[in-house]
């Protein structure tokens, strides 16, 4: 049968935008510390200190570990148990992840006076980069308690609803730390100690912002007693992907420190800095726009609507191709004054890493679909797959690559730093060449969303909020539920309660309703109507008629007929599913 409604795609996109720029200005300031103190320290302190803060960057991302894996993997597994209408689970989830980022970070602060020099004088191997990079870690150390739950906390905003309050915290503690940039390093004596010190006091200033959160009306996930460390297994799934990437990253900064400064000295580690910070510019965008598919396909896949899943995709993929082409014109087009920013005022030098960046920027494309995947997988707990990818993305490839790379170019009477830069290039697309052949092998026949088959036979419509709109959508949801093998009766029950519930939307969403989608799924024991809106909140089932003048349209006529309701407001909608019991006995 045709049926006059077919499901669009506006009520997502709508979404995508709401989460779009409050995910682009979140990345972008998790991005712009690290940049800001090596642009600041490069200027006000020289090439040397700037490298210093490249050299312990591997532990600096050993102290956000915490706080941004559990953070990502306990927000992505929260909102699947939303998407499932659990908040039980994601409260348990969100508190377990919180008191263990604490306790992490506590140790860490403790450990700081004993292991922050030591360390640093093992990275620079005695040499003069030691001491500015023991003063720079030791503050980080002290700061990480602070620094793991602003992350955790970030990333738990955007499941809540408040994506806009996760970028606020991240802009306002990077601005404290502009701020503080340049007044310690242009007034004091701290040295690059103070760079440090900026970024901690930001993130911890920052934390006003959460005050918000906890007094708003919209919030779902609270503090709760723990009960068990069960939830803690899912959080870990969903975070593995990112935990393998950093901890990858951690691994390749070592090595990749080791192979620079021993082939190519100083200079080269200045180039890789460069390239390194463009990389994060880069993601400041790519990563803001990527960074939307955690907030929605979670919740998305816990309600199994997976029109909505490769709708949010198709959306992103487009907006990250415009972004990647875009910034690939930029470099291309600037990327001597880019070196220049970065404080490099060696002529020669600059040259060098003006060419080797433009060489680098290639992998762009290919790093921007690496991404892409990561993020995705891990949103629809194929987390295996998003690991493969980023091992071999941050190691199996880069470092081997890299050595050849530059063993190759001084062989050939070159500096290096372009064999470097284009190693760069050769692991970002054997990764997507890995990752696809990967995929054919595990999964034959199946695209790269990996998505299952739909749960039992699915009527998916979006339906506009105008009641002329309506007329039609009872005897469609009636003639596919009697075409499926429904009784006559229970399908009359089902059609009443879709325009009743439709109807309710329409008339008491308010302005910002423009949007229904309708999802019917018959399965063998019972039937689930989902309702789906962008109206004023409303739960259906704290609504009670209290035989007064004004009553919602038909909210008990649904309650009568079916035989479970439930609602979660997700995404910033009014989520409503209706349950009908197919072995019910049937009643007029």
């Amino acid at each position: 049968m045709e049926h006059t409604h077919q499901r669009n795609e506006r009520l997502i996109q709508n979404k995508i935008w709401k989460y779009l720029l409050p995910g682009i200005m979140m990345s972008m300031a998790l991005q712009l510390g690290n940049i800001v103190d090596t642009i600041f320290v490069g200027n006000f302190l020289g090439t040397d200190a700037m490298s210093a803060i490249t050299l312990v960057l591997p532990m600096e991302t050993l102290i956000q570990v915490t706080g941004y894996c559990l953070g990502t993997g306990g927000s992505i597994a929260a909102g699947i148990l939303l998407g499932k209408r659990n908040k039980e689970g994601a409260s348990q989830v969100f508190t377990l992840t919180l008191s263990i980022t604490v306790v992490v970070g506590l140790i860490l602060a403790v450990l700081a006076p004993f292991l922050a020099m030591p360390i640093a004088e093992s990275l620079a191997k005695g040499g003069s980069l030691s001491i500015p990079a023991g003063h720079y870690l030791f503050v980080g150390m002290l700061g990480a308690p602070v620094i793991g739950v602003g992350l955790l906390m970030s990333s738990f905003l955007g499941v809540e609803n408040h994506p806009e309050l996760a970028s606020a915290y991240l802009i306002v503690s990077n601005v404290i730390n502009l701020i503080l940039d340049y007044i310690f390093l242009r007034f004091t004596n701290l040295g690059i100690a103070g760079a440090s010190l900026s970024t901690v006091a930001g993130f911890l200033l920052g934390m006003v912002i959460f005050i918000l959160y906890i007094r708003s009306p919209k919030r779902m996930i609270r503090f709760v007693r723990i009960q068990s460390f069960a939830p803690l297994k899912e959080a870990v799934i969903s975070g593995a992907p990112l935990f393998v990437f950093m901890i990858m990253t951690i691994i390749k900064s070592f090595v990749l420190n080791e192979i620079i400064i021993r082939f190519i000295g100083d200079g080269g580690m200045a180039v890789y800095t460069v390239c390194d910070n463009v990389l994060m510019i880069v993601e400041m965008i790519t990563a803001g726009i990527i960074g939307v598919i955690p907030n929605i396909a979670g919740i998305l896949y816990g309600e199994k609507d997976y029109f909505g899943i490769r709708a949010l995709c198709k959306r992103v993929l487009v907006l990250s191709a415009a972004a990647t082409v875009c910034i690939f014109v930029l470099v291309m087009a600037f990327a001597k004054p880019i070196t220049v920013m970065f404080g490099v005022d060696d002529q020669a030098l600059s040259s060098v890493m003006a060419t080797a960046l433009r060489i680098f920027i290639l992998c762009l494309p290919a790093y921007v679909w690496n991404k892409f995947l990561v993020g995705y997988y891990e949103s629809i707990e194929e987390s295996k797959q998003a690991s493969i990818i980023t091992f071999f993305q941050n190691g199996i490839y880069v470092l081997p690559a890299a050595a050849l790379g530059i063993i190759l170019e001084i062989k050939m009477g070159g500096s290096g730093m372009n064999g470097l830069a284009l190693s760069f290039v050769c692991s970002e697309v054997l990764t997507v060449l890995t990752a696809y052949i990967y995929r054919k092998i595990k999964y034959k026949n199946m695209d790269f969303y990996l998505l299952p088959k739909e749960a039992g036979t699915c009527f998916d419509f979006t339906v506009k909020a105008d009641l002329d709109e309506t007329t039609l959508v009872p005897r469609e949801v009636k003639e596919f539920c009697l075409d499926h093998g429904v009784s006559a009766n229970r399908a009359n029950m089902v059609a009443v309660a879709a325009e009743e519930m439709i109807v309710n939307c329409i008339q008491y969403g308010g302005r910002q309703s423009h949007w229904i989608d309708v999802s019917l799924v018959i399965e063998q024991q019972k039937m689930l109507l989902r309702i789906r809106d962008n109206g004023v909140p409303f739960n259906p089932t704290e609504y009670e008629f209290d035989g007064g003048k004004f009553d919602i349209h038909g909210i008990e006529l649904v309650k009568a007929i079916s035989s479970e309701i439930s609602y979660m407001r997700t995404m910033d909608l009014n989520n409503t599913v209706l349950e009908f019991d197919m072995e019910q006995e049937e009643e007029n």
